[in-house]
């Protein structure tokens, strides 16, 4: 039997061209055109191949077996991710323990340059209660007698912000921080923001015994002929909080207004430097000597 004269011909070269002609004729076609007879034709060569597909699938579940699906709410998964949870929480608490000692090391280290006298040291108290009814309630602290804290010891934030001073009744591991703003005075100097000038006496710059207004800052009469202006820095000027606090910082100057009784005064208003709602912990000078 002979093939048609057509077919004979598609030999070679010519063969070739044809099936390249029909491919790229199949290829410029619209999907749908094609869709009719490509679906018929996948399911004839299905047949033949479908022998060829199960091992291969076979082979493959031999070389990687299939896995279980993961399911989220499995026992083992809620366990493991329990387990990362505590992990990464017990990590970011050493990350802010090491923080709050590098910021302790650092008050220590601030405020050992006032304290020169073999006599004193150093000790950080933390608040461990404070007085919710009030807004700078008292705090407690968890320094008492027995760690050489004494009554009227100041306490010291940041190296050189003053907070305020122990209560007279101090128990053997705890004692009361009043703030700075619940003390009936406090004596101070006004400098200006940018600091003094070491060519004038310290003399030279206006004191001010602070006194507070009940709504947490202080006022103060000061008859100086220097300018007063807001952002002015009171510093602490008494001797009667110890040498170690003598010139930190108290407030800043927020308000100046004339007094009519008085022409050559002014009244000052003073804003604490340190919210005191989130302290944490203070720096108190003590004796050297532990009492046992």
């Amino acid at each position: 039997m002979q093939l048609p004269r057509f077919i004979r011909t598609l030999t070679g070269r010519r063969l070739d061209w044809t099936l390249a002609a029909i491919a790229f004729v199949v290829a410029l076609l619209p999907v749908y055109a094609l869709m009719p007879w490509t679906n018929d034709l996948s399911r004839l060569l299905s047949v033949p191949l479908a022998p060829v597909t199960h091992l291969g699938m076979f082979v493959r579940d031999q070389i990687r077996p299939p896995q279980p699906r993961f399911d989220p709410q499995a026992p083992e998964t809620l366990a493991l991710e329990r387990e990362v949870a505590q992990y990464r929480m017990l990590y970011e608490q050493s990350r802010l323990e090491v923080e709050r000692l590098e910021r302790s090391l650092a008050s220590l280290r601030a405020v050992s340059a006032r304290v020169d006298s073999p006599d004193s040291r150093l000790i950080e108290a933390s608040v461990i209660a404070g007085d919710p009814s009030r807004r700078n309630g008292v705090f407690t602290l968890n320094a008492g007698d027995r760690h050489g804290v004494r009554a009227g010891a100041a306490a010291l934030v940041d190296g050189d912000v003053f907070v305020g001073v122990i209560a007279p009744e101090v128990g053997n591991f705890q004692s009361v921080l009043i703030p700075a703003n619940k003390l009936p005075s406090i004596g101070s100097r006004l400098f200006p923001p940018e600091g003094s000038d070491p060519r004038a006496p310290a003399s030279s710059y206006p004191g001010a015994v602070l006194k507070p207004t009940g709504r947490g800052t202080w006022t103060a009469e000061v008859a100086t002929s220097m300018a007063l202006a807001p952002g002015m820095i009171a510093r602490l000027a008494d001797d009667r909080f110890g040498r170690a606090a003598l010139g930190s910082r108290i407030g800043v100057v927020v308000a100046v207004e004339p007094v009519e009784q008085a022409p050559l005064a002014r009244r000052v208003e003073i804003r604490p430097i340190l919210d005191l709602d989130g302290l944490s912990s203070v720096i108190l000078a003590v004796p050297a000597e532990v009492p046992r």
